[in-house]
């Protein structure tokens, strides 16, 4: 009974702060003790920029809700590479593969016509779209419904190279 409370609890909770959809699709998240949510605002509050905050909720296994605080922020706050890599990772997180790629690939995009991304941003990008593309390429829609077939995608890359004497 208890449980249930706590859950209805932060439920209701969410649905006050606007981010009912993000607790929905987190309901299956890693749990903390006794069987309650991941505190996720902690780790959250303390990081700086929208990026940083949004990659905390994704660590703590709450990718929802890093789309949420992306939702909830400013345009100016939304604007740059290091946004649009942590919206990809948390699209591939929650299982939709294909729509990361997409992100991703916009973004480069978008980094090549306004030339306004440092090397980092550019390399970060570059690193997602690999890893994301080759999963992608392996025909994995839910990378967490295909673990398997994930690993499989990734150990090609992770193959060291093969030098000719």
């Amino acid at each position: 009974m208890a449980r249930q409370q706590g859950v209805a609890g932060v439920a209701a909770i969410a649905l006050g702060l606007g981010i009912a959809l993000a607790i929905v699709v987190d309901l299956g998240a890693p749990r903390g003790d006794g069987g309650y949510p991941t505190q996720t605002a902690q780790r959250a509050a303390t990081a700086e920029g929208l990026a940083a905050r949004m990659e905390a909720q994704i660590a703590a296994g709450a990718p929802g809700v890093a789309l949420a605080l992306e939702e909830k922020a400013t345009r100016e706050e939304r604007h740059g590479a290091a946004v649009s890599a942590a919206h990809a990772h948390a699209q591939f997180e929650l299982g939709d593969a294909p729509a990361a790629l997409h992100t991703v690939r916009t973004a480069m995009r978008i980094c090549d016509v306004t030339s306004s991304c440092s090397y980092g941003e550019r390399a970060q990008l570059m690193r997602l779209d690999t890893v994301i593309g080759a999963v992608v390429e392996a025909g994995v829609v839910d990378p967490k419904a295909s673990p398997a077939r994930v690993d499989e995608a990734l150990h090609g890359l992770l193959r060291p190279a093969a030098f000719v004497r």
